[in-house]
């Protein structure tokens, strides 16, 4: 209910108590947050301890695999009998008959300069006998329906069919010497130099390329949904019109309200306030950045577009004095240079760009940006593979996740994160998003959230990693291109939430440490997400990071 105290709004909300989500015995309940890694809902003791539970963060370079724990393993070697006959399959495989061959699953391992279809057919694709599905944008037009699984491809330069092939979920089947090859290979394997080559792949019945495809999954109705805009509606009490949870912590309670806007906040232990303060009271994001004043009477505010603040604009002046270029397009309102130069970096360098790592590893960050707001990539063709490459990354983070739906706007944060979605309640406004993610033969390998709020923090709620990469470096792979992109952006603190039992590994493995309390002001002024039973970590990111890893890297930033 809502109450008049010490002649402010004030919400007063009952108390829930924090579980542990991440439970086996809570992790299937929808009654709350669920933010764990996906578990069965039975597990031995001992399998807990040589995979811990993960939290919303996922992690897969704890180096436990290089321990026995205890244990010694055991090796299934299999009879003289087993290894004939599995001799024979391999003998028929090859002389089967080419419609046979076809319809065989094809190769597990990833090739460089195209595999030998069915080479590996008898090895299982992990632990427990089942193959696991690579994140790649063929597999996901296959899942949607938007194209069918063998359907035949045909690679077109001009005039000239060049080659034919089958598309599988993983590779494409050359029909002439019966190598998969990633779409990149089989397009250079047919001879061909563009580098737009999902519009010179062709499907052969609909005879149009593969970016159509892309486009038209993109747009289907069980995928704009969801993109949609959160609008939080009001519930059964019309005059209750406040978020239930506070902005910077995500717990209920005692919570003060914002005199203009749906935020509310714990006062004194959030903000740090001894007593609420009398008369109308406004949170950091219905007042000017700079003066601290809200909009009065013949009065407006603009909004940034790079970290979302507003401001007044003769404040704005009185720091900034604005400079016409005639040569120079503006894309948006920024309050300071810092903003404007944030952006610039991101729209010129970095967003939908894929950089080159060592070993043929690549990244890229990546943003929803049909919407108009937020950095616009003019190119059709890169910003089709852009959302393309960002639904493959929210279908991989719903496979390492449980779904999390807040338990409050029973939105799921996971989807609107990734989609970079926006809200009518500030708390759950995830505008500003970017999804960082690391791919290696088009196979999406892992994938992170960060939100930059200027140069002196940014945050990275959600990092996972594709099951069967985990303890293989791959998390630590991604962290340090993640940091030095921040780095490049001058960006100062990287802030992540952190369930308890996790804190030990990033504090070991990746030098972050808890966020000392009170909180900083820096976090009090901007919206982070945070979960009600969790714990802060922050890590300094020095400068020289950026330099030292674009010197052992192909292709990084190349900035004026």
């Amino acid at each position: 209910m809502i109450e008049k105290m010490a002649g402010r709004s004030r919400k007063q909300k009952k108390q829930r108590s924090s579980s542990c989500s991440w439970s086996s015995e809570s992790s299937y309940s929808m009654s709350d947050l669920h933010y764990g890694a996906k578990l069965p809902q039975k597990k031995a003791k001992k399998e807990f301890l040589a995979n811990p539970i993960t939290g919303y963060l996922t992690e897969d370079d704890t180096n436990l695999d290089s321990s026995s724990m205890g244990r010694s393993k055991k090796r299934n070697r299999p009879s003289k009998k087993e290894q004939y006959a599995k001799l024979e399959i391999v003998k028929d495989e090859v002389s089967s008959s080419e419609d046979d061959q076809d319809s065989a699953v094809l190769s597990k391992k990833r090739p460089t300069c195209g595999r030998r279809k069915g080479a590996d057919k008898g090895k299982k694709g992990n632990e427990n006998g089942q193959r696991q599905k690579r994140a790649t944008i063929l597999s996901w037009l296959i899942d949607c329906d938007v194209i069918q699984e063998n359907a035949e491809v045909v690679v077109i330069e001009g005039e000239t069919r060049k080659k034919q092939g089958k598309i599988n979920k993983d590779y494409i089947l050359c029909c002439c010497c019966y190598y998969v090859f990633t779409v990149a290979d089989f397009y250079k394997h047919a001879g061909g130099t563009s580098s737009k080559l999902y519009e010179k792949i062709f499907i052969a019945e609909t005879c149009s390329p593969l970016l159509s495809s892309m486009v038209q999954a993109w747009n289907l109705p069980e995928e704009r949904k969801f993109r949609q805009f959160n609008l939080i509606e009001t519930k059964e009490d019309a005059s209750d019109t406040y978020d239930d949870a506070c902005m910077i912590c995500a717990d209920g309670g005692d919570l003060m309200c914002c005199d203009k806007c749906s935020s509310t906040y714990h006062h004194e232990k959030c903000l740090g306030m001894k007593e609420i303060p009398k008369g109308s009271w406004y949170c950091t994001f219905c007042v000017c950045k700079f003066c601290g004043d809200p909009a009065y009477e013949n009065d407006y505010l603009l909004k940034c577009s790079q970290c979302d603040k507003q401001y007044h604009w003769e404040c704005h002046l009185a720091r900034e004095p604005v400079s016409i270029d005639i040569n120079h397009t503006p894309q948006g309102t920024f309050c300071d240079h810092i903003c404007n130069e944030i952006y610039d970096k991101l729209e010129r360098h970095i967003l939908g760009v894929e950089h080159e790592l060592e070993r043929s590893y690549k990244w890229a960050l990546l943003q929803n940006t049909d919407d108009g707001s937020g950095i616009n990539i003019e190119d059709h063709y890169q910003r089709t593979v852009c959302h393309s490459k960002l639904v493959v990354a929210r279908r991989l983070m719903e496979d390492c996740f449980e779904q999390i739906i807040d338990r409050h706007t029973r939105i799921d944060v996971v989807k609107s994160v990734v989609y970079n979605c926006g809200s009518n309640f500030s708390r759950v406004n995830f505008k500003g998003f970017y999804t960082a993610i690391l791919e290696k033969d088009e196979e999406i390998i892992s994938a992170a959230t960060i939100r930059i709020h200027g140069t002196k923090l940014a945050e990275m709620p959600f990092i996972a990693t594709n099951k069967e990469y985990r303890r293989k470096g791959m998390c630590k792979k991604l962290l340090v291109a993640i940091e030095s992109a921040l780095c490049y952006l001058k960006v100062e603190k990287l802030v992540i939430p952190s369930v308890s039992e996790r804190i030990g590994t990033w504090i070991e493995n990746y030098g972050f440490r808890l966020v000392s309390s009170p909180l900083p002001k820096e976090i009090k002024m901007h919206n982070t997400l945070m979960f009600h039973d969790s714990k802060r970590l922050q890590k300094h990111l020095p400068s020289a990071l950026s330099r030292t890893y674009r010197a052992n890297s192909r292709d990084f930033f190349h900035p004026n």
